[in-house]
């Protein structure tokens, strides 16, 4: 059979390769290794010569020792040989807690070195693992001090869960850990790409569908739970975490066509994405995961910052604070309202007409544009006749038209014109 299709998982076998090795091997002068990649204790034995242990194989858990996941053996010189060679191996696997489909991942003789000593893979890691923990520590403060704090958090959430499983993916070329650990990483992973995936959907359901709270929240519940299932049922870590972004990639398709059929062109955008996405991670499969994966998320990040810092936002502004009073004028009669007190702003001519949270409502000689420039960002103008403060702001109603409405605490009905509704949209994010 094939090698990969050896399986020591609660046994103990002895195994026995029969190979012709390549021509530059024979030929070469550097020392010669048999590297092998296997969740299982070795040892290895090259045409009569031993040539190492990984561990000590054993027929049960208490007389096996656990060998590393990735282990070298060095080849003296003299034992490899031209025309047929024999290795035997005899190897058990009995302290693992996940049966995995392929146990022995590879076994190849190629020129000694340390099998974790760093190479461009290993560079590229943590290159790619530095720019998620700054993005990390960037948007956590954002989060805690900017003024989009929702979409601040997730970004968060996403650098972190992204930086902590390229740090389990990366752990196998970097330290040596024995092969039960191998379970737990495996389990990481998979975790993690749980959390990168649900962060990523849950900000475009926040791009997109900002003001409904609960609807979000049950579209990432669902996605959730079809995430478990597919940890639970499809077999193979890796088909496991390729189908986990598969279905956040779909889920974010989704929310695209409907934000697009609603009338939010940027919806369409989504939707041509994740196909796009979708597609790259069923053809690449390892090397999406492995690679393309990381690159991604490294380059969306690294967007977000250069936007952030062409928006002069690199250093966290605190978020503005309401006025405390608002200064309006009356026939002559100057007085002073609590800016936390106003549900909304209407326009009538030459007057502004106030309402507030006390159910009274007053004309007032100023207009709408001169209110504007004074207000803090919890006041949006929603209509060329109307502002309103967002923290009264119950629903709003988007219609076929591009049009919208507003249901206010006080129970009130405010129009959302289509030129406004964008901001409307962000102002209620934001809010």
């Amino acid at each position: 059979m094939l090698f990969y299709q050896v399986d020591p998982q609660d046994e103990m076998l002895w195994v026995e390769f029969l190979f012709q090795p390549a021509p530059n091997l024979l030929k070469g002068d550097k020392p010669l290794g048999l590297f092998l990649s296997a969740k299982a204790s070795s040892d290895a034995i090259l045409n009569g010569v031993t040539i190492g242990s990984n561990g000590r194989p054993g027929s049960t858990q208490l007389s096996e020792e656990p060998g590393d996941m990735d282990a070298v053996f060095f080849v003296p010189e003299g034992t490899l040989r031209a025309g047929e060679n024999r290795l035997v191996m005899r190897m058990s696997s009995m302290n693992g807690e996940i049966t995995l489909n392929s146990p022995i991942h590879n076994i190849v003789l190629a020129p000694y070195r340390d099998p974790r000593q760093p190479g461009p893979a290993t560079w590229f890691a943590l290159i790619v693992f530095g720019l998620f923990v700054a993005a990390f520590v960037f948007f956590a403060v954002r989060s805690l001090r900017g003024n989009d704090r929702q979409a601040s958090a997730l970004i968060t959430a996403l650098a972190l869960a992204a930086a902590l499983q390229l740090a389990a993916e990366a752990t196998r070329d970097i330290m040596p850990y024995p092969y039960p650990l191998h379970d737990l990483r495996l389990t990481l992973i998979l975790a993690f790409a749980m959390c990168v995936g649900l962060s990523f959907v849950a900000y475009v359901l926040l791009t997109l569908f900002g003001p409904y709270a609960k609807r979000r929240m049950l579209a990432l519940g669902a996605l959730l739970a079809i995430m478990v299932l597919i940890g639970a049922f499809v077999s193979g870590f890796d088909l496991k975490t390729g189908y986990v972004f598969v279905a956040a990639s779909l889920a974010a398709g989704v929310a695209g066509l409907v934000a697009y059929f609603q009338g939010n062109r940027s919806g369409g955008w989504v939707a041509i994405a994740s196909a796009v996405l979708t597609a790259g991670i069923l053809w690449l499969a390892g090397f999406f995961l492995d690679t393309v994966l990381y690159l991604i998320i490294a380059a969306g990040l690294l967007w977000l910052l250069l936007k952030q810092a062409r928006s002069g936002g690199l250093v966290a502004q605190p978020e503005p604070e309401t006025p405390n009073r608002i200064e309006l004028t009356s026939n002559g009669r100057i007085e002073f309202i609590d800016a936390g007190e106003v549900i909304r702003f209407s326009g009538a001519g030459d007057y502004v007409e106030v309402f507030l949270m006390s159910g009274r409502s007053a004309l007032y000689n100023t207009s709408l544009a001169a209110l504007e420039r004074e207000l803090s960002d919890s006041f949006v103008r929603v209509h060329r006749s109307h502002i309103v403060n967002v923290s009264f702001v119950k629903a709003l109603t988007r219609q076929s038209a591009g049009t919208g409405e507003l249901q206010m605490s006080d129970g009130s009905a405010v129009p959302v014109s289509r030129r406004n509704m964008a901001s409307v949209r962000n102002g209620l994010l934001v809010g």
